[in-house]
């Protein structure tokens, strides 16, 4: 991968629309699932990880959801894509 070209790519807005959302997985240790979303613009990749899961109130299980975002700008940015290369790689292939 090209890291610097994918980084100029990125802050000319080239990749500016690509959203995905990727399937929920579980740590096998606990009840709780994991996902992620991701979505891009204006040369930043937001990153949304999402826990649902159940705890008990001393009552009953009561249903939880905690969304976290983190907004990925420059070589963070980039580390991302390079880990998850696909839907960037769509839009750009002479890149990578």
């Amino acid at each position: 991968m090209k890291r610097e070209e994918v980084l100029a790519a990125l802050k000319a807005g080239e990749f500016d629309g690509i959203s995905h959302t990727y399937q929920p997985y579980s740590d096998g240790y606990s009840k709780n699932s994991y996902q992620k979303e991701m979505s891009v613009s204006c040369g930043t990749i937001e990153v949304t990880k999402i826990t649902t899961g159940k705890f008990f109130d001393g009552k009953e299980n009561e249903p939880f959801e905690d969304r976290r975002t983190e907004v990925l700008s420059d070589y963070e940015a980039v580390d991302f894509i390079e880990s998850r290369p696909y839907y960037f790689k769509q839009r750009r292939p002479d890149l990578f």
